[in-house]
């Protein structure tokens, strides 16, 4: 196209990361809350979680070398069609107010295209409340020829966390893990994860090693049992270090029931609505892994988990499941607010994103 002259697309180096931290941000995400999505203090820190590997494209303005937009792909293993396989992730995509409009997405794909294993899948995740990237994506002209599917609807929980009470089953018994215990646990997610489409394939390093599951302590890691034997996995991951969700502003419905609700959440036990321009202190519910599907057991960890956030000072519990995941309704009986988005397989192959049989899928939101 005429436009790629004004602009050069290359691979990220640890001289964009300032650039790159100021871009992600300065650009809200709209919805119910828009969000700005702080990276400090090194923006790179949170690239490790998307994958084994995370190239970041940047493109910049030849004639002032403003940074005009950036992407992320990483590459990981995780279970399709019950199988450990490569797969891969496309998302992060921000561009710069000033330099929307030029196409860059569509020039941007051709690079993606080319650093692409030949047949790799990928996922990439919209929210319903961002219609201009859905059509960008996956209108009836995609970017560099790809082919896109959709998958399902992902319905993300921000579950409003006070004081609790455990919740009591009689025959599960959850605890927190250690690092004695984390073999089990992987064998666990290993044996139960293919279950799940697009479940990530962790490996005993995911858990030692510092930066695949950058923050998420063993102790984290809660574990319900039957007896001696593991019956389900949730980890609480506070990303705080190296990831922020700045409120830039509430939606006119909040706004105007932000005054009632920190009112409300006072006599709760609760935290107050963050106030623009500050950190949600959130944490993630991740690695949602449950024998059998059993509600029961659902319940039970998520109770734990609710507790364990809540005594590290957070205010909500983000918890992100498949519209058609059964445990989604257990997470629904908590008080929270609701935000929805779509999963979509993408790929320059039209039999990768057609191969996929009818799992529900499991995307870890913590990564995104």
């Amino acid at each position: 196209m005429s436009i790629e002259p004004n602009f050069k697309f290359q691979w990220a180096a640890p001289d964009d990361e300032p650039d790159i931290r100021s871009l992600v941000g300065s650009v809200p995400m709209p919805g119910t809350v828009a969000i700005r999505f702080s990276r400090e203090p090194d923006y790179f820190l949170g690239t490790t979680i998307m994958g084994d590997t995370c190239d970041v494209l940047t493109v910049r303005h030849r004639q002032d070398g403003q940074l005009a937009g950036i992407a992320c792909r990483a590459e990981s293993r995780a279970y399709l069609n019950g199988q450990e396989s490569p797969l891969g992730y496309i998302g992060q995509i921000r561009v710069a107010l000033p330099f929307r409009g030029h196409w860059l997405v569509n020039l941007g794909a051709e690079y993606f295209r080319k650093a692409s294993p030949r047949g790799l899948l990928y996922f990439g995740v919209i929210a319903s409340e961002n219609p201009g990237v859905r059509q960008l994506l996956v209108g009836p002209r995609s970017p560099g020829n790809l082919h896109t599917r959709h998958i399902c609807g992902i319905t993300t929980c921000s579950i409003l966390l006070r004081p609790f009470r455990a919740h009591r089953t009689p025959d599960i018994e959850v605890v927190p893990g250690t690092v004695k215990t984390l073999p089990e646990i992987v064998a666990f997610l290993r044996r139960q994860g293919p279950r799940r489409q697009f479940f990530p394939a962790y490996k005993l390093e995911d858990f030692t090693g510092g930066s695949r599951l950058r923050g998420l302590r063993p102790q984290d890691i809660l574990v319900a049992h039957r007896g001696n034997e593991v019956v389900g996995v949730i980890a609480v991951w506070d990303q705080a270090a190296y990831k922020q969700d700045i409120v830039d502003a509430y939606g006119t419905a909040l706004r105007r029931l932000r005054p009632a609700y920190n009112l409300a959440a006072r006599f709760l036990g609760a935290r107050p609505l963050t106030p623009p321009g500050q950190a949600i202190p959130l944490a993630f519910a991740s690695c949602i892994c449950i024998a059998g599907d059993d509600p029961i057991i659902m319940q039970a960890l998520l109770s734990a988990c609710k507790i364990n956030a809540y005594q590290r000072g957070k205010a909500f519990l983000m918890l992100g499941l498949s519209d058609n995941d059964p445990l989604l309704a257990v997470a629904q009986r908590s008080l929270h607010i609701k935000y929805h988005s779509d999963l979509f397989a993408v790929s320059w192959s039209d039999e990768a994103v057609n191969q996929l049989d009818g799992r529900i899928p499991y995307i870890e939101i913590a990564t995104l």
